[in-house]
């Protein structure tokens, strides 16, 4: 990994010796980098100023992060006891009204949740534990029964009858069986 820093310094040394007369390619091999690399290298500092990393899960620079005294601001705002049981989103419209501006409510949400301070807050109830749904265990024979109802046909045509039928999990016998010339809904 080479620094920003050392990234410009290889661009301004590559620009300087394209205008020389070297080529791209030489250069690169000069340096064990691909020529696509430093051309990449290249329109990020013409277009930024500067190069970054642009890798996945790098540490950048925000300009607009909060400084520390702005974020002990937010957290004494919203430690305040007039804000101590309200939403930030009700915290930004109060301050709103008053003419104070500390924070968008989702920067509020982001300080409260890296310090911890996401509690219930409001008059609504907090959430609650989902109950367990009762279990149900068969312990013995003819307790889980498998049913089915299969279409028998009759003396006339036209005419079937149903049979009803069930069987027990455990013994895979034959449980009660019934016929019906109507179909029990």
């Amino acid at each position: 990994m080479i620094p920003s820093g050392d990234r410009g310094a290889i661009v301004a040394l590559l620009q300087e010796g394209i205008s020389r007369g070297l080529s791209a390619k030489a250069i690169a091999d000069l340096f064990g980098l691909a020529t696509r690399t430093l051309r990449r290298w290249g329109l990020m500092i013409r277009t930024q100023g500067f190069s970054c990393d642009q890798r996945k899960g790098a540490s950048r620079h925000v300009m607009h992060r909060f400084s520390e005294e702005e974020r002990q601001q937010v957290l004494s705002t919203v430690n305040d006891p007039r804000f101590a049981d309200l939403t930030p989103g009700q915290i930004v419209a109060i301050l709103a009204e008053e003419g104070v501006y500390v924070g968008s409510e989702s920067t509020i949400y982001r300080i409260m949740r890296q310090e911890g301070l996401l509690n219930h807050r409001g008059r609504s109830r907090p959430p609650r534990e989902p109950r367990e749904p009762p279990v149900l265990e068969a312990t013995g024979i003819h307790q889980v029964l498998a049913w089915d109802i299969t279409l028998l046909p009759g003396p006339v045509k036209g005419q079937f009858y149903y049979l009803y039928m069930g069987t027990p999990e455990k013994s895979r016998s034959i449980a009660p069986q019934l016929v019906s010339s109507m179909r029990n809904r």
